[in-house]
């Protein structure tokens, strides 16, 4: 029983651990124009959701050619705009 609630711990445990290594990772690195990018594989991409075509804060999660989970800000016009608004 005791062995049980130990191994529980040391999961939840690396389970902590890992979510502060990813959210040490995830601060955004804002893209300026003509910066070269190392895209190995693109995550995900997050867009805020706007009732009118303007430009807007989008933010791209990806990995690079080492492996490592890089998150990227970068402006682009809203998906309204797409939609004719």
């Amino acid at each position: 029983m005791i062995s049980k609630k130990i191994s529980q711990y040391v999961v939840l445990s690396l389970g902590v651990l890992l979510s502060f290594n990813v959210l040490a990772e995830s601060a955004p690195t804002t893209y300026k124009y003509g910066a070269k990018l190392d895209i190995a594989k693109v995550l995900s991409i997050s867009t805020p959701k706007t009732h009118s075509c303007k430009p807007v804060d989008q933010v791209m999660t990806y990995v690079d050619s080492a492996g490592k989970v890089q998150v990227l800000k970068y402006r682009a016009l809203s998906d309204a705009c797409s939609k004719g608004h």
